[in-house]
């Protein structure tokens, strides 16, 4: 198994909102989420071309990244520590589809009805995410996004600092702190922080060399997964280097 590791530096508060979720506090995960992971660096290959599709509001084409080859796994806060979520207040129209706000000019302007909602930024100086594949090219492939960034989320900047060699894993048997997300069938009865979170159901892939196109993923849908990290070492089944720990029940899922 082969880990690509990438630093990716925000230019902005993030908020990778929170499912399930309330329409008036916008909460937000204290990382960057694997799903929302894929579909930003699908969309960084597609811009090292020039291109950015824009999103539909009915019936959206998916950019994700196909699984096989790649499992990607989330970034997260380095240190694991260095990071604060901000929660303030902000005001939105109720009525999803108003049009006040982009009329030029309207002399009989209706009032709309405003809501207030508490939203949830995330702060970190850096993110650092994961990548893996049973073979090497695919993630050769990544390492061509350095430098490149766009819109992160349901809000934030972000873009790719840095990205390692592509690293060889082995799995052993061992006590440690996971890397990346750990499912939460793995931490029964150790104290831990667990989030809900969903992944994508793949109908089939897409050619590598066809990535860097417009060619949607064949998504069937979203499935709910359970996950987090525990408070201490934990012994799995890890695939690691000695300093990347990704825990075999992590791949599996995702």
């Amino acid at each position: 198994m082969y880990c690509l590791q990438m630093d990716i530096r925000p230019t902005a508060g993030l908020t990778f909102r929170r499912m399930p979720s309330s329409i008036l506090h916008i909460s937000t995960y204290p990382f960057l989420p694997p799903s929302t992971m894929s579909g930003w660096l699908r969309r960084l290959l597609m811009l090292r071309q020039g291109l950015y599709p824009e999103t539909k509001v009915r019936k959206p084409p998916t950019y994700v990244l196909p699984r096989p080859p790649y499992h990607v796994l989330g970034a997260y806060p380095v240190p694991p520590q260095a990071f604060r979520v901000h929660t303030t207040y902000r005001q939105g129209i109720r009525s999803f589809n108003h049009t006040a706000f982009s009329e030029l000019v309207n002399p009989h302007r209706s009032k709309e009805n405003y809501q207030l909602h508490t939203w949830e930024y995330l702060f970190a100086e850096r993110l650092r995410g994961y990548v893996v594949s049973k073979e090497i090219e695919p993630l050769e492939e990544l390492r061509n996004v350095v430098n490149l960034g766009c819109k992160m989320g349901k809000e934030g900047y972000a873009y790719v600092e840095s990205v390692s060699e592509v690293r060889e894993l082995t799995r052993q048997r061992t006590s440690a702190i996971p890397s990346v997300l750990a499912l939460a069938s793995s931490l029964v009865g150790l104290p831990s922080k667990i989030y809900t979170l969903y992944r994508h159901e793949h109908e089939g892939s897409i050619p590598l060399d066809e990535l860097a196109s417009e060619v949607p993923n064949p998504i069937a849908g979203f499935a709910p997964f359970r996950a987090g990290w525990p408070d201490r070492a934990v012994e799995l089944d890890y695939w690691t280097d000695g300093e990347v720990f990704v825990p075999q029940a992590t791949l599996d899922e995702l």
